[in-house]
């Protein structure tokens, strides 16, 4: 069986946050102090998000080494014959299944991470539709593009949903993975929201 590393496509996300986020002014969804009734709890969650990335990083490496391992004996056992090729094969496919598990556990934690920061979003910008509540194109566009953002959550937790029904590990990535990239047009769709609003509110600043 070829093995793929399937790096999840929101650690990517969560990778930004962590080397972008020196400060909680350059948080994409953290907004001027006005707009925020608890800005403590804001930053207390960019910091958590922070704090995780680097032990899914620690995870992503140990992945990484399983599917390394998994080729080398893959590799030798091609010159070999028999029982000592049927021993290395049976090597590989060990390290190959805990591979799998290794990124099943990664993508398990970028998904509570990830909801975090999609309903945290959704509240931000539940605030900032009140500063354009009296320009209707701008509104209707924001709404029309939260809404697909909403959509695209619904999509991404049936997914997860379906994925622990999967009969076994491999599927269940699948599902997983798929899951993510519906995730990350999720968070694309709520950022898209919050430039619009900032475009045509220059007193709203989104960091």
């Amino acid at each position: 069986m070829k093995t793929n590393f399937y790096l999840p496509t929101l650690l990517a996300v969560i990778i930004q946050v962590m080397v972008s986020g020196q400060t909680q002014d350059n948080q994409i969804t953290q907004i001027r102090k006005t707009l925020i009734s608890n800005e403590s709890a804001v930053v207390n969650v960019t910091y958590s998000i922070k704090s995780n990335s680097i032990n899914l990083l620690d995870l992503v490496k140990e992945a990484k080494e399983l599917n390394n391992t998994s080729q080398t004996f893959k590799d030798a056992a091609k010159t070999k014959k028999g029982d000592e090729k049927k021993e290395l094969l049976n090597e590989a496919l060990f390290f190959e299944k805990q591979f799998v598990i290794k990124q099943i556990e990664i993508s398990e934690i970028l998904a509570k991470q990830t909801y975090q920061k999609l309903y945290q979003n959704r509240n931000y910008i539940g605030l900032l539709m009140k500063t354009i509540k009296n320009d209707e194109y701008t509104t209707n566009l924001a709404n029309n593009l939260n809404s697909e953002a909403e959509k695209f959550i619904r999509m991404a937790k049936e997914m997860r949903e379906e994925a622990n029904a999967q009969p076994n590990n491999v599927s269940k990535l699948g599902n997983l993975t798929n899951a993510e990239d519906e995730e990350v047009v999720a968070l694309n769709k709520q950022q898209q929201v919050f430039d619009i609003i900032e475009r045509v509110n220059p007193k709203v600043t989104i960091r």
